[in-house]
């Protein structure tokens, strides 16, 4: 009798099981994956205490700005998946990030909308990286003969946490799974030399074998669509090239930058480059092939064979060092037509850049395809190629056009400190047409 009754039990599991995969089974909808730089990153020591204050109940309004970037439906519909990249946390030594700014922006922010025609977003599921921006390193790592942050660290920062990046999603994360990579050496990856300082001299040796590639982090994280599919989700914000104050750094930081673009490529090759990748848990190995990826983030690297970013208030023009992305973007695992510049509307555009362009001058050969002031293409939402693109753009509005009180000073100049001085980008993924 108890077996009958186990046996009944265990019928009934099934086919309550059975019932739940087939209400959710073939999930068809559309998600919207973007990404948005927003200059959360406050570059002093007291960074995160000013972010806490400006994420608390009084409305900052750059920060309502940036809110109102997220809650507009361009084409009816708002992100589902989000990454923002060059926001503050505080990493404790243990290294957990920590997330009170994140709810507050969340809460205070995100969820209340931010105009008459705007509706609140709201995201149950979250996954904040830890970063190695700020952490101390006890060598001299940019080669002054002093041992200070914010150069002598992992990352440049004033603090531990200066610089991270944010996932929201309204879909489920596996936070528990996710795979990290902080701790893994620049010396380690496939090709690389340590780095000459710009004044000629070596890097110190204890410094160069103690900095990881990652200045922030890497993280390849799963998220399940409602039939239970996963997709990976690999996220990053990468070595910004620019040459600060300090000269020293701005040769090395271009080798990083580089360092770091040929890791993402070892990681999603189709030809195991990626097997001698060791994460935080000791797991080694690429990304996951049995299951499609996006790739997201700000790579801080621009395809474009002229390379020169555009004259700033903050930078003059630089040179980019654009080899390394282009391993990357022609990776065959990526929506190929997505990853380098096309004319078919499948990488994401916009008209307010061609028209930033006319304004500022540049031989940049697409300039349609620019996410930041700069007068380059440094934000990515990169498919992977069994992923069916339906719309993709650059959240960058002509002068006039709808949304554009939130980057534009009524004198018609392009302002970073109304909202952020990238942009945001997005691209719809149809799951009805993807393999």
């Amino acid at each position: 009798m108890q077996f009958k009754t186990l046996g009944l039990a265990l019928c009934a599991l099934m086919l309550s099981a059975c019932s739940d995969s087939s209400s959710t089974k073939n999930f068809t909808g559309t998600v919207r994956f973007a990404t948005f730089h927003v200059d959360m990153a406050y570059d002093d020591s007291r960074g995160y205490f000013t972010l806490l204050e400006q994420t608390g109940d009084d409305q900052d309004p750059r920060l309502a700005n940036l809110a109102a970037i997220l809650q507009q439906t361009y084409q009816e519909s708002q992100p589902d998946v989000l990454l923002l990249t060059g926001f503050s946390t505080s990493v404790t030594e243990g290294g957990v990030a920590d997330e009170t700014a994140v709810e507050q922006f969340q809460q205070n922010y995100l969820a209340k909308a931010q105009a008459s025609d705007l509706k609140g977003l709201s995201f149950p599921y979250r996954y904040v990286a830890s970063t190695n921006s700020g952490q101390f390193v006890p060598f001299d790592v940019n080669g002054d003969g002093k041992l200070a942050l914010p150069d002598d660290a992992q990352g440049y920062g004033h603090f531990h946490g200066q610089n991270s990046f944010v996932l929201l999603s309204k879909y489920a994360l596996d936070n528990e799974q996710a795979r990290t990579f902080r701790q893994f050496k620049w010396s380690d990856v496939t090709g690389t030399a340590k780095p000459p300082l710009d004044n000629g001299n070596e890097m110190d040796e204890q410094a160069w074998q103690a900095l990881s590639v990652m200045d922030t982090n890497f993280v390849d994280i799963a998220m399940r669509l409602p039939d239970g599919r996963q997709i990976s989700l690999l996220l990053t914000q990468l070595a910004n090239q620019q040459p600060g104050a300090d000269a020293l750094r701005s040769n090395w930081l271009q080798q990083r930058n580089g360092a770091q673009l040929d890791f993402i490529a070892d990681y999603i090759s189709d030809r195991k480059d990626g097997d001698y990748l060791v994460d935080d848990k000791g797991r080694r190995g690429g990304v996951n092939l049995g299951r499609p990826f996006v790739l997201m983030g700000n790579l801080n690297n621009d395809e474009d064979p002229f390379r020169l970013t555009v004259s700033t208030p903050w930078a003059d023009t630089y040179e980019i060092n654009s080899s390394a992305i282009r391993k990357v973007l022609s990776d065959s695992y990526l929506l190929g037509s997505n990853g380098r510049f096309n004319t078919d509307s499948l990488t994401p555009t916009s008209f307010g850049a061609e028209e930033y362009k006319m304004s500022v001058g540049s031989s940049h050969i697409h300039p349609q395809v620019w996410t930041s002031l700069s007068g380059m293409r440094f934000s990515y939402v990169l498919p992977h190629k069994d992923l069916h693109i339906s719309a993709s753009g650059v959240f960058w509005p002509a002068l006039g056009e709808a949304g554009f009180e939130w980057l534009y000073q009524d004198s018609g100049e392009q302002d970073p400190s109304l909202s952020s001085h990238e942009r945001m980008v997005w691209v719809d993924v149809d799951f009805g047409r993807s393999k």
